[in-house]
């Protein structure tokens, strides 16, 4: 299992309660169909016209506003000025979709069974192949090293 300063530490278990939390929300986190102004802005009772006068800018704009909302194109600076404009508070959060000791040690698995693949071909065509139990320690081996530098595993291609 993975020990690093991010798993045991308080900060980190904190950091995991945290994103723990937020993925047990995550249904209320996304966005709805015509984008969270146009949700406010309609329960609110409020026309683009007058959302647009409350950010100095026309109906049009306002609309404009919406439509980069839903088309991931407004900017945080927008969306945070658009918020204040309907008494809202902006939040954005990345959420990991599972818990990150578990993101580190598929990351450490896969990249270990790769590098242990490389060592073990390079073998088979040296004439000094070995047999599946070399080839797990291997694994086993390389996973230790790349626990002790967690780091390391981004350093290599996603695709591994």
């Amino acid at each position: 299992m993975l020990k690093t300063n991010l798993m045991t530490s308080l900060a980190g278990q904190q950091t995991e309660r945290r994103f723990s939390a937020l993925r047990e929300q995550a249904g209320l986190l996304a966005t709805p169909k015509g984008g969270w102004i146009r949700l406010l802005r309609t329960s609110l009772g409020m026309r683009q016209q007058d959302l647009g006068a409350r950010l100095g800018i026309t109906a049009q704009a306002a609309g404009q506003l919406e439509q980069r909302e839903i088309d991931e194109a407004v900017t945080l600076k927008a969306l945070r000025q658009t918020a204040d404009a309907l008494g809202a508070d902006l939040h954005y959060v990345l959420v990991p979709r599972q818990p990150l000791a578990a993101t580190v040690e598929e990351r450490i698995s896969r990249a270990a069974r790769h590098l242990a693949r490389q060592v073990d071909h390079t073998m088979r065509l040296e004439n000094q192949a070995t047999g599946d139990a070399a080839s797990q320690m291997r694994i086993r081996h390389i996973e230790e090293q790349l626990r002790l530098t967690p780091s390391l595993v981004w350093t290599l291609p996603d695709d591994l």
